[in-house]
């Protein structure tokens, strides 16, 4: 059957902000990528990306939807909640591997509660930051309640390179991004700075363009093109990132099977992770990259590299 839509010209832009070939081809290449990625820090094992945001904003629905871009069908593990509350509580990691029970890739997606503002019930800027560090460890139940420090049970005194968070991924809902309050941008962009001077790389993930976009609700590849979307972009400021690391994705909710304008949303994210991480490293590395020697302390690990 085909699908026949028509496209509101007000809402279309006469150049895409973004160019992207919309084909089959450039996701096969964008899963090869990925597969076939090998890190050039020898004492790192696996690129840790943590995801970072207000509740609701689909940050468990992420790992599912790019898991089901590797899987070639939609994956629903039973890790999503809803937006009234912070379902996610254990700092939990996910491998994203090749294919179903295939090897892991690079890549690991970290997950923690929905980021708040201090005294709140959700992450707080100090619990965030010590996930970051690596002090946290995995499956500990984060409450807002009870900061984390070093009498936590499990706490890391001196964290490896490989417990680290290496990349932070700021998941925002295009639909709620202009109507946040003060207090969370607020929240979101102290937590921005701090991790900046950690010298960790950042990414924004805008979720539910489909819910903003007439015109991307029929077909994600027209998400570049729209004017409702771009209109949205002022309003990331609020995490001080320039265009270039804002990502559009359409995660997997209900639909029964994958799309390929979807995964090629999604697997340029996880792609530009690594890209990220492999330049960061690069800046702090430079001469120890494949050669396991030591190298000093670094803003980015914070410890020695072998």
């Amino acid at each position: 059957m085909v699908r026949v839509f028509v496209l509101e010209l007000e809402d279309v832009l006469a150049i895409p902000w973004r160019e992207v070939d919309w084909t089959e081809k450039t996701r096969d290449d964008l899963r090869k990528q990925l597969v076939s990625c090998e890190l050039k820090l020898e004492s790192l094992s696996r690129v840790k990306a943590l995801l970072l945001g207000p509740v609701g904003s689909g940050k468990s629905s992420l790992v599912n939807s790019i898991r089901s871009t590797m899987y070639g069908r939609t994956v629903h593990l039973p890790i999503i909640g809803s937006a009234e509350t912070a379902f996610t509580q254990k700092l939990t990691s996910y491998d994203i591997r090749a294919k179903k029970r295939g090897r892991p890739t690079a890549l690991s997606l970290c997950d923690a509660m929905g980021v708040g503002e201090e005294g709140s019930k959700d992450l707080t800027l100090s619990d965030a930051l010590a996930v970051v560090r690596g002090h946290v460890p995995e499956g500990y139940k984060v409450f807002g309640s009870a900061p984390i420090t070093d009498v936590t049970s499990g706490y890391r005194a001196e964290p490896s390179l490989n417990d680290r968070v290496h990349c932070v991924l700021f998941v925002l809902d295009a639909s709620k991004v202009e109507s946040y309050p003060e207090s969370l941008c607020s929240a979101l962009r102290e937590l921005r700075t701090a991790v900046s001077d950690l010298g960790v790389p950042q990414l924004i993930l805008l979720t539910h363009v489909d819910q903003v976009c007439p015109i991307a609700k029929e077909d994600v590849k027209y998400v570049y093109s729209s004017r409702s979307l771009q209109e949205k972009v002022p309003a990331l400021l609020l995490v001080g990132l320039p265009l270039s690391f804002v990502f559009p994705v359409k995660n997997y909710i209900s639909q029964l099977s994958v799309e390929c304008n979807a995964d090629i949303l999604l697997l340029s994210v996880v792609n530009s992770v690594l890209q990220a991480v492999d330049d960061a490293l690069e800046d702090h590395f430079p001469e120890t990259l494949g050669t396991g020697n030591k190298v000093k302390k670094c803003s980015f690990c914070g410890i020695d590299a072998a």
